[in-house]
């Protein structure tokens, strides 16, 4: 059984979106063994937090046995101010920050440290991408930033996203060190032996499996797991486990 905590729907502005409408995820994520995906609207990444946040809801109320939500918000955008009721409407869900592509820093902006408090209230984990996939394209979000804000918010459990090797992997590695309760996503870890890295470094009971379906192929998330050099039920606590227990499924 796997669960994937970061996942994504709707229009990708760069370049054609492969297998991103709903049924083309489905068939991935049965072929790939892949239960349930927490999904972003990628509207609400780059265009229109609000419509995007609805889009996403929307789908995950078709399919609540395969979906579930990530909701963004930015200290911006139109509605920002239902975060609350929003966010307790539903069970098992994420909240997801998006701080380069929107156009703000979360360390400076007192909606996002409210937000951030009232994550850690009521058990809701917080994920912030170092950066959207696994693109060097792509502008990163500094990791020792997460680990401040993780300082600040000591209740509140901090997932970071797609981070790779070499010197942001140390990045993570030493925020993780440093903060309880920060975890981390595989879907950018490309490295050879990095889940094996992760595990004797940190723990595998600090990792979570993603993919970032559908803008990588999400072939690659369970097989760098289930080929990696850790016991079972290591593997068992990266695909499932960890995630039950944060997101009290």
């Amino acid at each position: 059984m796997i669960l994937d905590v970061n996942g994504y729907y709707g229009s990708w502005p760069y370049w054609p979106l492969l297998n991103g409408d709903p049924d083309a995820m489905l068939a991935k994520m049965d072929k790939y063994g892949i239960m349930r995906v927490y999904l972003s609207s990628l509207k609400a990444v780059f265009s229109d937090v609000e419509r995007g946040n609805a889009e996403m809801l929307a789908l995950v109320r078709q399919h609540p046995a395969r979906f579930a939500p990530a909701f963004t918000y930015t200290p911006y955008a139109a509605g920002k101010e239902r975060y609350r009721e929003e966010l307790l409407s539903v069970e098992r869900r994420l909240v997801k920050l998006f701080p380069i592509p929107q156009g703000y820093e979360p360390l400076e902006e007192p909606y996002i440290a409210e937000l951030l408090d009232f994550c850690g209230q009521h058990d809701i984990p917080v994920l912030i991408p170092h950066r959207l996939l696994m693109s060097w394209r792509f502008p990163r979000y500094d990791v020792q930033k997460i680990g401040a804000l993780a300082r600040q918010h000591p209740d509140t459990q901090f997932i970071i996203g797609a981070v790779n090797y070499v010197l942001e992997l140390q990045s993570a590695l030493d925020v993780m060190r440093r903060n309880p309760n920060v975890f981390i996503e595989t879907s950018a870890m490309m490295a050879l032996r990095e889940i094996e890295q992760v595990a004797a470094h940190i723990g595998a009971e600090r990792m979570l499996h993603g993919s970032a379906i559908p803008l990588q192929n999400p072939a690659i998330g369970p097989l760098k797991i289930q080929t990696a050099d850790i016991p079972d039920a290591d593997k068992e606590r990266i695909f499932f486990r960890n995630a039950a227990e944060r997101l009290r499924l």
